[in-house]
């Protein structure tokens, strides 16, 4: 049931930030049919399912919270569309620049006026709706008095700067365009005055008790929007003064490797009801499975895999066969990305199932606690079609009709700009703390380069865009080393995505991927770094109490991100 009171953009999740027929959110690239978180997993149609489709990862949590609150959480927030939106802040043109329609949101109740605080919210890789009261940022609106803000990211939901999204017209789709989506839209907020003429600028028009131009603004965003806050801040200092960045992989990285590796260590950490020996029946039972599948010909055809593992159609190829694996390795993605937020089965449910002293074999632990994920426990097949299950619903140029509100789709945006910027292409490679090494097809030439190839025509696709110090978007933004000011950078330990963040030094994943100390991780003294153990994506973004008593590390770092934002509105 479709619901404007949960959205709440975030991300990543790629989860896949990701999407199926475009659905999914949060495998390798290869199920690219889904975030997260953000963004991200993607693909399949049971992975959709599962993990919240082309949700972006904050809304998709929410979602789950629906039935625990009475009335509306977002009864007081209106919907307008800003018409002077730019489809181009970096072209040099005098006087006939093209506009366009982006989606906003005002709640004005809790407001006190002139010289109160604004907090704005940044929408990501999926339609954005109003602004919850399940979040974090809308208890300390609140408190503040602050008007609260959301704005639509161009290309996604019902912001829509183009006609289509063919290759061609995506060229508009970077941060760099967002960036300055959010720089115009925070400069119109601050012309608004009630005594002037009446507001043309946005349909209906905007209508405020007070001028917000002696405001102090705060942005908030999580996952991808947690890459642009802290973004927005740096490029745009003067705009905003302060910004609170939440599980942002602001690491551009090409092959992702690192994402397995967390997911390895949440399944062996105690804390959130891991064990070692779930760890290592995993591992040795994606062994089994890939040795099984291989072993026959066609790929896949042997009668001794369980029912929960098989293939739905015949494995050809590598490619196909990559996203099967990615099927088995999202299973897993989403459990750890999400964990306690709502949406068990959680860690400890996974890893209860798997070391069940009832299953004969590593395999059979590992069928049973795909089932568990992905089926409920009633088994099916798993997808394992590339061009089916992978690039179809991609290789869509349309946007949903107009009116799909909360549920546009959202994959090939969101891919694309995996494709051209970031990578993030969650891959089994990896060699530290990795239970999926077996799957070996779930690798960057299947799950990075042949996406972007066949879904976006692009036949010599190589990377993301680059020049001598690696990716262009590292160079452009700085990647862990943000000179900027006011900036609370938050993550938790057992997020597969803070491995791209910045982190405390004493965390594994402290400057990963960095291999050649190109971007090493540099604050300011007035940036904040807050890394909650034990905590999954974007959980500090969610109120007190939201998912019942809060453990000791969030309400800690609920205690830091209070108090930077209280000095953040008083400067």
């Amino acid at each position: 049931k479709k619901s404007k009171t949960f959205t709440c953009p975030l991300l990543f999740v790629r989860f896949i930030p990701g999407g199926g027929s475009t659905k999914t959110m949060l495998a390798s690239l290869l199920l690219v049919a889904s975030a997260v978180d953000a963004g991200l997993l993607r693909g399949s149609g049971i992975l959709s399912r599962r993990f919240g489709g082309e949700k972006q990862s904050v809304d998709f949590v929410l979602g789950g919270l629906e039935g625990r609150w009475e009335g509306s959480p977002a009864a007081n927030s209106t919907t307008h569309f800003y018409q002077d939106a730019l489809l181009d802040h970096f072209a040099n043109e005098l006087g006939d620049a093209q506009h366009w329609s982006q989606r906003f949101y005002v709640d004005d109740s809790h407001w006190g006026g002139e010289g109160y605080p604004v907090f704005l919210y940044i929408g990501g890789e999926g339609p954005q709706g109003p602004v919850s009261p399940r979040l974090f940022m809308y208890e300390l609106a609140t408190e503040h008095r602050a008007l609260i803000l959301a704005l639509e990211h161009r290309y996604y939901g019902e912001s829509r700067p183009v006609p289509d999204m063919s290759t061609a017209n995506l060229k508009y789709l970077t941060s760099h365009q967002a960036l300055g989506d959010l720089a115009r839209f925070v400069q119109y907020i601050k012309s608004f005055h009630p005594g002037g003429p009446p507001d043309t600028a946005s349909t209906p028009p905007l209508s405020l008790q007070a001028s917000p131009k002696r405001s102090s603004f705060v942005v908030f965003g999580g996952s991808y929007p947690g890459n642009l806050a802290a973004w927005l801040k740096l490029k745009y200092p003067s705009l905003i003064e302060g910004s609170v960045s939440s599980s942002a992989p602001v690491f551009a990285e090409y092959n992702f490797e690192q994402y397995a590796s967390v997911v390895g260590f949440a399944l062996g950490y105690p804390l959130i009801g891991g064990t070692q020996e779930c760890y290592d029946i995993v591992a040795k039972g994606t062994e089994q499975l890939r040795s099984l599948v291989e072993s026959t010909s066609p790929m896949g055809t042997s009668e001794a895999i369980p029912d929960a593992l098989k293939p739905c159609t015949t494995i050809n190829d590598e490619l196909d066969l990559s996203t099967y694996e990615a099927t088995v390795f999202g299973a897993f993605q989403g459990v750890v990305q999400y964990n306690l937020e709502g949406r068990p089965p959680y860690v400890s449910d996974v890893c209860a199932e798997i070391t069940n002293a009832s299953h004969a074999t590593a395999l059979d632990a590992l069928a049973s606690a795909v089932s568990l994920v992905l089926f409920d426990g009633e088994p099916k097949c798993l997808p394992s079609s590339f061009a089916q299950d992978a690039i179809s619903g991609l290789a869509n140029e349309s946007f949903s009709a107009a009116g799909c509100d909360l549920d546009c789709a959202s994959m090939r945006q969101w891919i694309y700009q995996s494709c051209n910027e970031f990578g993030y292409f969650q891959t089994t490679t990896g060699n530290v703390s990795n239970p999926f090494s077996s799957l070996k097809s779930v690798n960057l030439a299947n799950a990075g380069q042949a996406v972007c190839q066949r879904a976006y025509g692009i036949t010599d696709y190589a990377s993301p865009a680059k020049n001598d110090l690696g990716l262009a978007a590292n160079t452009a933004y700085g990647a862990r080393e943000l000179s900027s000011s006011n900036i609370t950078v938050v993550n938790g330990n057992s997020d597969p995505w803070h491995s791209l963040g910045i982190v405390n030094s004493t965390d594994p994943f402290f400057n990963s991927g960095d291999a050649g100390s190109s971007f090493p991780q540099a604050v300011t003294p007035s940036e904040s770094i807050v890394e909650i153990d034990g905590t999954a994506h974007c959980r500090d973004m969610y109120a007190s109490g939201v998912f019942g008593e809060d453990p000791d590390p969030i309400s800690w770092a609920h205690a830091v991100i209070r108090q930077n934002v209280a000095r953040y509105v008083s400067a």
